[in-house]
């Protein structure tokens, strides 16, 4: 265990001695357990905006928004003979009516903390401190030390605050670096939540093994239009799975061929050997009463020649959705009735279909640029965060896992934006299955000379996609000529 006197010199190392608040801050915690943070600052206004604020300077903006207002309020020191001017800029900014406001927000929240840390510091350091005021303070803070009446140091720590912050205006100064860190605050809070939201509603509570990276303060800082999309392509992915959940069939089966002399849906001749599936009025001629014997030798004969009526159970036909993930997919289709003028992503609108598909229908989904993955929701959840506006598509990996999968009743619908040429021997497997393959090409107005679309539109599998309307006929076709 670290001694009190051990603890006091690795305190004064770090510069601390020079916060603005005493040590109940911390509030039974060892101060070591709040450095990680306030390093995290450090780097983010280095990275950011090339400034590196003293220990002391990213320890207080930290402590001063993660700690309860009150916690704040009573650990602040009277005075600090060793850092004067900053405990100044400190003391007012505390006692800012939107101090409380931020502080409502970050209390309690390291991530949050930190951000607001940083907007705060990013105005203090850059609007009011710089090498002149650190230099005016160790002066102060030597003259200081040989005074020992307290009142006579606060007034000359008065005197020169009052003279220096007379033009700046250390309350105005203040006041406005504690608003960018609440807008922040709040900007990053909406967005954020509205991201989880989504996240929830896509993969199912418990959904946690996404990229956290993408949903950081340091890139919503570091790349804020970026963020910002992520938020957006997640938020209308999460629209359209409920909105395809509502629109797609109850259930999706294909019911065999009914009896070609008759019969209602779902009857006709028997298939098989299956007795149990035999219509009672079939059953029946075996006991007609005073003509048993004829009605066993003509059940007989119909069974035999398979003309016995009986019930047809649904085959269930499994889709099976490849979801183009290349860089374009990332652009926009029109929204048509769902924004007035207006477009969402591609990549929403097409994980929208493959997850409502995945939860209706058990549905196998695979993602594809230059490769195919099979993929589970939360893995759908980090392409929509991390999907770039670079890379192609390969469209022989594709076809090569449809041969590999070789499911007779499985349909199998391509979503893409972006296609190429196959290979002569990939167009040839292709041909073994091209009735089942059914390809959605989005932000297309014609149809590609690529020569396994021309063999797929000979079974009429090729829609042609221009905005969400579109798009939902499109998947509501595929599934009907299944």
């Amino acid at each position: 265990m670290m001694s009190t006197a051990s603890r006091d010199e690795a305190f004064i190392r770090a510069g601390l001695a020079k916060s603005a608040f005493r040590e109940s801050i911390y509030e039974g915690l060892p101060w070591q357990y709040y450095m990680d943070y306030i390093t995290s600052v450090q780097k983010m206004l280095k990275h950011m905006v090339r400034i590196l604020p003293r220990v002391y300077q990213a320890h207080d903006a930290f402590m001063m928004f993660y700690k309860p207002y009150d916690t704040v309020f009573r650990s602040l020191k009277q005075q600090n003979k060793a850092a004067p001017i900053w405990h100044k800029i400190v003391q007012e900014a505390i006692r800012r009516e939107n101090y409380y406001e931020v502080n409502r927000f970050t209390r309690g929240s390291t991530e949050l903390s930190i951000l607001a840390a940083y907007q705060f510091l990013k105005t203090i350091l850059n609007k009011v401190w710089s090498r002149q005021l650190e230099q005016m303070q160790q002066q102060l803070q030597q003259q200081l030390q040989q005074i020992n009446d307290p009142r006579e140091a606060n007034k000359i720590i008065r005197n020169v605050v009052d003279q220096t912050f007379s033009t700046v205006g250390l309350k105005d100064m203040a006041k406005e670096a504690l608003g960018e860190a609440l807008q922040a605050v709040q900007e990053y809070s909406d967005a954020k939540a509205e991201a989880e939201a989504a996240i929830e509603a896509l993969v199912g509570s418990g959904g946690s093994g996404f990229d956290k990276e993408a949903l950081s303060v340091l890139h919503f800082l570091d790349h804020h239009d970026d963020f910002r999309n992520r938020v957006r392509i997640l938020h209308w992915a999460r629209v359209f799975t409920t909105q395809f959940m509502t629109t797609l069939p109850a259930s999706f089966s294909h019911e065999q061929v009914v009896s070609t002399v008759g019969g209602i849906s779902g009857v006709g001749r028997i298939n098989g050997n299956k007795v149990s599936d035999i219509l009672p009025s079939e059953l029946a001629l075996m006991n007609l009463p005073g003509f048993e014997n004829i009605g066993r030798a003509l059940f007989a004969v119909k069974y035999v020649s398979r003309q016995l009526m009986a019930y047809q159970h649904a085959v269930a036909i499994k889709p099976v959705v490849f979801v183009d993930k290349s860089g374009s997919m990332a652009g926009a289709i029109k929204a048509g009735k769902y924004i007035i003028e207006g477009e969402v992503p591609k990549i929403s609108v097409a994980a929208g279909v493959a997850l409502a598909m995945y939860r209706k229908y058990n549905a196998e989904v695979y993602l594809f640029d230059t490769e195919v993955t099979a993929v589970k929701p939360a893995d759908v959840v980090n392409v929509l965060l991390t999907i770039n506006a670079d890379g192609g598509t390969n469209i022989d990996s594709v076809i090569e896992e449809i041969n590999h999968i070789n499911k007779t009743d499985y349909i199998y619908i391509i979503i893409s934006d972006g296609i190429t040429e196959a290979s002569e021997q990939h167009l040839a497997m292709l041909r073994r299955f091209a009735s089942r393959v059914k390809l959605i090409l989005v932000d297309y107005t014609y149809e590609p000379n690529y020569n396994w679309v021309q063999l797929l539109k000979q079974y009429n599998n090729v829609m042609l996609v221009n905005d969400v309307a579109s798009f939902e006929n499109a998947v509501k076709r595929a599934l009907a000529s299944a």
